[in-house]
């Protein structure tokens, strides 16, 4: 293995070290380094290549990964994550295949990511409380059915 590979390889291990990522995100990493030193992209290509063998790459792992984050942390609908998901570089059949598998308890989600709201909207006049709540959960991603059983199971 010549010194450019295993340089690159150093720089994507440092990069994984402290989160799973995407095959997107280690490329465009590694791209930014090369710009530096003038190296080949195909060296990138070769480390992206040995990283998915090593399992150090993997977007079906960070699908799920991601996806029990967001959960456990700020619960968002499945709109949402999916955005965000594409965003990160994940294909478009990987995530729908991955949200039919596990399919997201979203009236439960809805109602841990009001909960610590609910406090603050709880005094205000029912329309505006049903407004306030409603604006929140759909900046969530959360579809306008389930905001509106939420909100009754709230009140």
């Amino acid at each position: 293995m010549d010194d450019d590979l295993q340089t690159l390889l150093n720089y994507a291990y440092f990069f994984l070290k402290f989160r799973p990522r995407t095959k997107k995100e280690v490329r465009a990493y590694l791209l930014k380094k090369i710009k530096k030193r003038h190296w080949s992209t195909d060296d990138v290509e070769k480390a992206i290549k040995q990283l998915e063998e090593q399992n150090l790459i993997n977007d079906k792992e960070f699908v799920k990964w991601f996806v029990e984050q967001r959960i456990r942390g700020k619960p968002k609908g499945k709109f949402v994550l999916k955005a965000e998901l594409l965003r990160f570089g994940i294909p478009k059949e990987l995530i729908d295949g991955y949200l039919e598998e596990h399919p997201l308890e979203e009236e439960d989600l809805a109602f841990q990511a009001l909960k610590p709201k609910w406090y603050r909207f709880k005094n205000l006049p029912s329309k505006v409380r049903f407004e306030k709540s409603a604006a929140f959960l759909s900046r969530r991603g959360f579809p306008f059915d389930i905001i509106r059983k939420t909100i009754e199971k709230m009140e």
